[in-house]
C-alpha cells in the first residue's frame, strides 16, 4: 500500500503525459487531415475543369506524417489519377503517365532541384502545390520564391497550416508580391487565378540575331509571320512585345542564361540545357548549300567577254560606215565585170553588209541578197557570242546538282553545329568526316573573309544563304558571282523556336500556333511579310546561270548553215543565169516601150486637130519642115556642148 501511495504521483504524471501526448498527435492529426482536404478539393476541382484527362504527381517525400497526407490525397483522387512516389532521382513510372495537372510535394528546394531534368512529366502550365509543415519566415520565403523565380515556375501556391487554419500563400510574378489567401476560399480559381490569359501588360521578350537571321531583319527591322502571331496572341492575353535585334549571335546565349528573353527567333544559335521548351512552327525549313564556281580563264574573260556586247555595236557601225564610203567611192566608176567591183563584193561580203551588185533595177533579187546577207551577219554574232560564253562557263555535268554530289567532291565544308547534329550517326556524316569541316559561329564579316580566301562550300539555313546571296564580299565582287546555289533542300525538318526554360507561356502559345496553322493564318501572314524582299531572296532559280546543252548548240549551227547554203544558191544562180535574166529583162522592157507607144499613138489618134493644122495640107508640111529644122540645130548644139563618153550596156 506504501508502494502503491508512493508510485501514483508518477502515474498520475505518466497518464498526463500520456493525455497530453494524444491530444497532441489527433490535434496534428487533425490538422493534416484539415490540409488534405483541402488540397484534395483544390485538386478535384482543377481535374475537373480539364477536357482532357490528367494525371496528379503527389511526392511523398518527408517521412510517416507527409506519407499519411500524400496517400490521403491519393485516395480522394483516385487511383486513375494519383501517382505517388517517393523519391525523385528513383521515380519509376508503372503505368504509362500522362501530362500531370497538379503536381503536390512536401519538400521544396530538394524537389525542384532534382527534378529540374525530369520537366517532361508535366505541362508547363502544370499547377503546383507545396505542402509546407510550419510558418516560415520571409527570409525562408524569398529564397523559395526566387528558386522557382529561377526555373520559370509560375503557377504555384504554398499551403501550411498555422492556428489550426489552413493559409495559402500565392505569389502574383507580375505585381512581384505575395498574397494570402485564408481557407475559406478554397476554389481554385481563387488561388490558381487566371495569370497566363490577362498578363496586365506584360511584355513577351523577343530576341533575334542580325547576323545568322532566320526571319527577314531590314533597318534592324524585323519581318516575320511569327511575329505578326506573336503580336495577335499578346493582344488577346493583354500582352504586349519586347523585341531586341543583337549584333553578335553570342549574345542570344548570354540573354537565354540571364533569362532576359522568353523566345528566340533563331534556329541557328543553339541553347543546350536538357529541359528548354521549344514552340513549334509548322514551317518546313532545311539546309542548303552555297558551290563555288569552277576556275575560268579570267584573262580571256576580262579581254573578250566582260566587253563583248560594246565592242558588237561599235563594230556594226564602223562596218555600215565603211560599207557606205566604199560603195559611194565605187559608184559610177568602172564596168561591172571590173576586178575592183569583184573585190568590193567580196569586202561587203566580208563585213556582212549587201549592196547593189549591178546598176539594172533587178529590185527583188537585189532586196533578197542583202536580207539573206543581213540574216547570215545576225546569226553568226549571236553564234560567235554563244559559243564564246559557253566555252569559258562549265560542262552542265560538272556542276553539284544533289547532295550526294557534295559529298562525293573533294571541296572543304563550312557550316554550323546544328547541321552537324543534324547529320549525327549518319552515312553522310561518316563521309564527310574524312574532308576538313570547319564549324562557325561568327559575324557575316568573318565569314564573307573566308568565303573571299578559300573555295570552300558554305552549308547553312536556306534563309541565311537566299540572304548571303545579296550580300558583297569584302573586295566588291557580289557572293551570287562566285557561287552558286544548289537546287534542293539538305535535311528538311520543321522550324521550333527556343524559349526560356519552364516558361509559363510556351503550351500557350504552342496552343494558338495549333489553331493559326489548322485555320490557314500563317499563309495569310507570310503573304504580307516584305513580298518585294521575299521574292528578291529566292536565288533557288535566278542563282543558277543557264547552261546550253550540244543539242542547242546544234540547233543554232543548223539554221546560220542553212542560211550560208541559201546565200551560195542566190549567188549562183545570178552568176549562171546573168544573160537569161537579162534577156528576159530587156524582153520584158521592150515589151512595156511597145504598149506604151501604142497607147500614146491611139490617145493621138482620138484627139482632135489643133487649130492652125486646119489651113490646108501645104501650110502644115512647111511648117512641119520648119519644126524639125529648129530640132535638129538644138540637138547638135547641145552635143557640142556636152561630150559624154560611151559606156557598153549591160
Amino acid at each position: 500500500m506504501k508502494v502503491f501511495r508512493i508510485l501514483t504521483p508518477f502515474l498520475a504524471l505518466l497518464i498526463l503525459n500520456m493525455t497530453l501526448s494524444s491530444n497532441l498527435i489527433l490535434k496534428t492529426t487533425q490538422n493534416d487531415k484539415k490540409m488534405s482536404k483541402y488540397v484534395c478539393k483544390v485538386t478535384k476541382d482543377i481535374i475537373s475543369s480539364k477536357s482532357d484527362t490528367q494525371d496528379v504527381l503527389i511526392g511523398n517525400l518527408a517521412g510517416e506524417l507527409w506519407s499519411s497526407t500524400a496517400n490521403d490525397i491519393a485516395g480522394c483522387v483516385g487511383s486513375d489519377n494519383a501517382v505517388v512516389f517517393s523519391d525523385f532521382k528513383s521515380f519509376v513510372i508503372k503505368k504509362t503517365l500522362r501530362k500531370a495537372a497538379v503536381i503536390i510535394l512536401a519538400e521544396l528546394i530538394t524537389s525542384i532541384v532534382a527534378n529540374h531534368k525530369d520537366s517532361t512529366l508535366w505541362n508547363h502550365n502544370a499547377k503546383i502545390i507545396f505542402l509546407i509543415n510550419n510558418l516560415i519566415d520571409a527570409a525562408t520565403l524569398s529564397q523559395i520564391v526566387n528558386t522557382l523565380k529561377l526555373f520559370g515556375i509560375q503557377n504555384f501556391v504554398l499551403v501550411y497550416e498555422h492556428k489550426n487554419e489552413v493559409f495559402v500563400l500565392v505569389l502574383d510574378y507580375i505585381k512581384r508580391k505575395v498574397t494570402r489567401h485564408l481557407s475559406t476560399k478554397s476554389f481554385y480559381q481563387d488561388i490558381f487565378y487566371n495569370k497566363l490569359n490577362d498578363l496586365h501588360g506584360y511584355p513577351y521578350r523577343i530576341v533575334a540575331c542580325a547576323q545568322l537571321p532566320r526571319v527577314i531583319i531590314e533597318n534592324m527591322t524585323i519581318h516575320s509571320a511569327l511575329l505578326y502571331f506573336l503580336q495577335a496572341v499578346a493582344k488577346i492575353q493583354n500582352g504586349n512585345l519586347w523585341i531586341r535585334v543583337l549584333n553578335n549571335c553570342k549574345d542570344v546565349i548570354v540573354y537565354w542564361k540571364q533569362r532576359l528573353m522568353d523566345i528566340s527567333l533563331n534556329t541557328a544559335v543553339e541553347v543546350y540545357f536538357p529541359s528548354i521548351p521549344k514552340l513549334l512552327t509548322y514551317e518546313e525549313i532545311g539546309y542548303c548549300a552555297l558551290v563555288p564556281l569552277p576556275q575560268t580563264n579570267s584573262l580571256f574573260q576580262s579581254i573578250f567577254i566582260e566587253p563583248f556586247d560594246g565592242l558588237t555595236w561599235l563594230f556594226f557601225a564602223l562596218t555600215m560606215i565603211c560599207s557606205v564610203a566604199v560603195f559611194w567611192m565605187f559608184r559610177g566608176r568602172g564596168a561591172v565585170d571590173s576586178p575592183w567591183l569583184l573585190v568590193y563584193g567580196m569586202f561587203v561580203m566580208f563585213i556582212g553588209q549587201g549592196v547593189h551588185f549591178s546598176r539594172k533595177n533587178r529590185f527583188v533579187l537585189t532586196i533578197l541578197l542583202q536580207l539573206i546577207i543581213l540574216m547570215i551577219w545576225v546569226l553568226s554574232t549571236a553564234y560567235e557570242s554563244i559559243i564564246t560564253s559557253f566555252m569559258i562557263q562549265p560542262m552542265y555535268e560538272q556542276r553539284l546538282e544533289t547532295f550526294d554530289d557534295l559529298i562525293a567532291s573533294e571541296h572543304d565544308i563550312i557550316t554550323d553545329e546544328t547541321f552537324i547534329d543534324s547529320l549525327n550517326e549518319t552515312l553522310a556524316l561518316e563521309k564527310l568526316k574524312s574532308r576538313s569541316i570547319e564549324t562557325i559561329f561568327e559575324e557575316w564579316g568573318t565569314l564573307k573573309k573566308t568565303m573571299q580566301k578559300s573555295e570552300k562550300i558554305v552549308i547553312l539555313e536556306c534563309d541565311q544563304i537566299e540572304m548571303m546571296m545579296t550580300l558583297q564580299l569584302p573586295n566588291g565582287n557580289k557572293v551570287s558571282e562566285h557561287y552558286y546555289m544548289l537546287p534542293k533542300k539538305l535535311s528538311s525538318y520543321l522550324v521550333r523556336l527556343e524559349a526560356s526554360y519552364f516558361n509559363p507561356f510556351i503550351e500557350r502559345l504552342q496552343y494558338y500556333m495549333d489553331l493559326s496553322f489548322q485555320a490557314g493564318l500563317m499563309h495569310i501572314w507570310n503573304v504580307f511579310v516584305s513580298p518585294s524582299k521575299i521574292k528578291k531572296n529566292l536565288f533557288h532559280s535566278s542563282s543558277e546561270p543557264s547552261l546550253l546543252k550540244l543539242e542547242d548548240l546544234t540547233q543554232v549551227f543548223s539554221i546560220l548553215i542553212f542560211g550560208y547554203v541559201l546565200s551560195i544558191v542566190v549567188l549562183l544562180f545570178e552568176i549562171f543565169f546573168h544573160d537569161i535574166l537579162k534577156k528576159l529583162e530587156l524582153t520584158c522592157l521592150a515589151r512595156k516601150l511597145r504598149n506604151r507607144v501604142h497607147q500614146m499613138a491611139y490617145k493621138k489618134q482620138k484627139q482632135p486637130k489643133h487649130p492652125k493644122y486646119q489651113k490646108g495640107a501645104l501650110y502644115y508640111i512647111i511648117h512641119r519642115r520648119k519644126r524639125v529644122k529648129r530640132l535638129r540645130a538644138r540637138k547638135l548644139k547641145v552635143r557640142r556642148i556636152y561630150v559624154q563618153p560611151r559606156f557598153p550596156m549591160d
